[in-house]
């Protein structure tokens, strides 16, 4: 038997197959970079000018308190698994607790992971280093060493973890929790602080810059309190 096949039939019907292939790859594509720029768009940043201090209340709860010249990144709503931001700069919080999420805060080759806590990290990426200081409750620092290998320690309150960037090194230290907070409250605290580190206080809250002409200054400390005043008061004293 002889068997006759309609070339022009088939060929229509192909070309039917392939738009059906390319409609579907297409709006697979589609879908997905939908899906791409929308969790792209789903993040905010806020940043904080020099001289200047905020606070912001995070969906889950969180309160945290910004630092002058401060950045950071946060979803406009927190996954199901986890609850992670980014910080440049300096920032206190006041974590909502919710033991199936935990609140991760990243910094320059370092993190923060609590439950629900409250502590304040110093992180300003073009420092040589990364302080977090506990309030209560208990967090997990972490960090890569020089062989990029994950370090972990916790803290207990009135502890502080310093980080070095440069070394890749951490130190676990007591530390004098009210001054390392006082900036949200607009104090300054100082108790036996180098000028060095009063002086980088001063050009956060005050948005100025000193020049020392005489070295031996910087061996100089100083204690005191100082509420809301203005820069001239503070350097009187």
């Amino acid at each position: 038997k002889r068997f006759t096949i309609d070339l022009s039939s088939l060929r229509t019907e192909f070309i039917k197959i392939a738009a059906v292939i390319a409609v579907t790859l297409g709006g697979s594509y589609l879908f997905h970079q939908y899906a791409l720029e929308k969790e792209l768009m789903a993040m905010h940043t806020i940043c904080v000018p020099a001289g200047q201090r905020i606070n912001i209340t995070l969906t889950d709860g969180t309160n945290v308190w910004l630092n002058a010249r401060t950045s950071l990144t946060y979803p406009v709503k927190f996954g199901k698994k986890n609850r992670q931001v980014i910080l440049d700069g300096e920032a206190y919080f006041d974590v909502a607790k919710d033991k199936n999420k935990p609140f991760i805060v990243h910094t320059q080759n370092s993190s923060v992971k609590v439950l629900g806590t409250e502590f304040n990290i110093d992180a300003y990426s073009y420092n040589d280093f990364v302080a977090t200081t506990l309030v209560e409750g208990s967090v997990e620092f972490s960090y890569n060493n020089k062989f990029e290998q994950a370090q972990t320690m916790l803290l207990k309150p009135n502890e502080q973890a310093l980080y070095d960037k440069k070394t890749y090194q951490a130190a676990k230290k007591e530390t004098y929790v009210p001054k390392d907070i006082a900036w949200r409250n607009g104090q300054i605290v100082l108790k036996e602080t180098p000028l060095s580190d009063i002086l980088w206080t001063l050009s956060k809250r005050f948005n100025v810059e000193f020049v020392i002409k005489d070295p031996a200054l910087y061996k100089q400390s100083y204690t005191g309190i100082f509420t809301n005043q203005q820069l001239e008061r503070v350097l009187e004293h």
